[in-house]
């Protein structure tokens, strides 16, 4: 069995023998193999302890419970008597039957998982249903319950607290895709093991990861109970790809021996402020995006230059006097263009009115670029950003009147799946002018393709997005690193 702190297990649910003998043998990497044996409740224990020298966990899970398993608590006990007597390493019994089929049942060596799986995402519930477990003798103490919204991962850790106090071996998570963040970080946190599927279309239970996601996307077994928490928080963010490559980047920039290790996750919240407060105690740092990038400036208690100036935040950090805030977006747009200062300086068009346009506005200003304008759909947001910045607005059909030898498209028309789209300002390409589109996906948009043809120098939203997530890395681990460097972290996970 491997010595790493966080063992996982790849949990499988066969429903023939062939399909069991062929998927035992491709389960090794695992630190233990549960086997569902829902559909094989026939299946022969000794020949099944035969099939691998990793640790087995013999599970027979109820319909109550969200298996396949019709039968009753007596032919439940043979089953798993003929498990113990075949020297299986765990039975998971589940606590509505436990009294009837432990009574009586001649472990040997065999370990009891006591297992509950329940709907409810109460709190109070949960820690009744915890404290009855706990009156049961056991092994480990597995409670499941179904998440519906990231804070019921919140009550995973509450529970996983409980169970620590208690001093006794656990597995706790929630289930559903809303509680995926609760298998990750329940696997820093002190649980047992984590269950994870051998496939992508083999998994036993919803929000389940794979082993490969597990070992080569969060690097799991790897992680401290010391792993500071970061991650993504804005709505929507199930395209991001940031996730990927920061966990990367810890992976491979940072010594492994050091002390201070991270684990970066997405936290999607269409709320902060509710968000903020429920979370802010188990975070390390949060990369913002759309739609609290302004938002998140009312609770910081340090900024840099850039969030002052552009009134927008993109990364917060834990400092010595409080959460600090960077622009990280601001920096990568200015260090973008400053390359081509000299054929910028004579004006500059921002389209979009949003946050990423007002860290456009305030690069443009600091680059001495003159004049500016904005277009952009939101008149009331555009006359605002005119009072703060000294830059025209203009209406979309006002277009023609900029003056740009830059221009820099903010809003996400274009993005996937919306690839056949553009916003306005094709007009205004020249041969030489510089275009930048922060949109990433796809590498390069409509609007980036027109300006490519008609001789722009064009600047895309990789090159953003990259060079922001680098600053970021530097500001969540102080390691800097080159553009050189995140290019070939990415290249590998692209």
């Amino acid at each position: 069995m491997s010595s790493s702190a966080n063992k996982l297990c790849i949990s499988l649910m066969p429903t023939s023998l062939p399909q069991l003998k062929e998927w035992i043998p491709e389960s090794q990497d695992g630190d233990l193999i549960e086997v569902r044996i829902d559909h094989l409740p026939k299946t022969n224990m000794k020949s099944l302890r035969k099939m691998t020298d990793q640790p087995l966990i013999v599970t027979l899970r109820s319909e109550d419970e969200g298996g396949f398993w019709q039968g009753d608590a007596a032919s439940c006990q043979k089953i798993y008597q003929s498990a113990c007597n075949a020297g299986i390493d765990y039975i998971d019994v589940e606590l509505q039957t436990a009294e009837a089929i432990l009574d009586g049942l001649k472990k040997k060596e065999t370990g009891i998982v006591l297992s509950r799986h329940i709907r409810t995402n109460s709190l109070q519930k949960l820690k009744h249903t915890l404290a009855q477990m706990l009156k049961i003798p056991a092994d480990v103490y597995k409670l499941i319950f179904t998440a519906t919204a990231l804070k019921d991962n919140l009550a995973a850790l509450a529970l996983i607290n409980e169970a620590q106090t208690q001093e006794v071996p656990f597995v706790i998570h929630a289930m559903g895709d809303a509680g995926k963040n609760s298998r990750l970080i329940g696997a820093i946190k002190g649980n047992a093991w984590t269950y994870v599927a051998r496939e992508f279309n083999e998994t036993t239970a919803s929000g389940q990861i794979t082993i490969h996601e597990a070992e080569h996307y969060y690097n799991l077994k790897n992680k401290r109970p010391n792993t500071r928490l970061l991650g993504l928080t804005g709505s929507p963010i199930s395209q991001s790809k940031g996730w990927r490559l920061h966990n990367q980047l810890f992976r491979e920039k940072l010594d492994p021996k050091s002390e201070e290790d991270y684990l970066y996750l997405n936290y999607p919240a269409e709320d902060f402020q509710e968000f903020w407060e429920a979370w802010q105690l188990h975070l390390h740092g949060l990369s913002v995006t759309i739609p609290h990038k302004e938002s998140v400036v009312d609770i910081l208690d340090e900024i840099t230059t850039e969030v002052k100036i552009s009134g927008t935040c993109n990364t917060i950090v834990r400092s010595n006097n409080g959460w600090k805030g960077y622009n990280t977006d601001l920096m990568a747009i200015e260090i973008l263009l400053r390359q081509h200062r000299e054929k910028i300086r004579d004006g500059g068009l921002v389209i979009g009115t949003g946050a990423t346009a007002r860290s456009a506005l305030a690069a443009l200003k600091r680059l001495e670029v003159n004049p500016i304008f904005i277009v952009g759909r939101n008149e009331e947001r555009g006359r605002y950003l005119n009072s703060l910045y000294g830059a025209e607005y203009l209406l979309e059909d006002e277009i023609h009147y900029a003056t740009a030898s830059v221009i820099i498209q903010t809003t996400p028309v274009g993005m996937v799946p919306y690839t056949d789209q553009h916003p306005p300002g094709t007009s205004l390409f020249r041969k030489n002018r510089i275009v930048m589109d922060v949109i990433y996906n796809p590498l390069e948009t409509k609007f980036l393709s027109i300006a490519r043809e008609r001789g722009c120098i064009t600047i895309n939203g990789m090159e953003m997005f990259l060079l922001q997530a680098a600053k970021q890395f530097e500001v969540f681990t102080g390691t800097p690193l080159t553009p050189e460097e995140i290019q070939n972290v990415w290249n590998t996970i692209s």
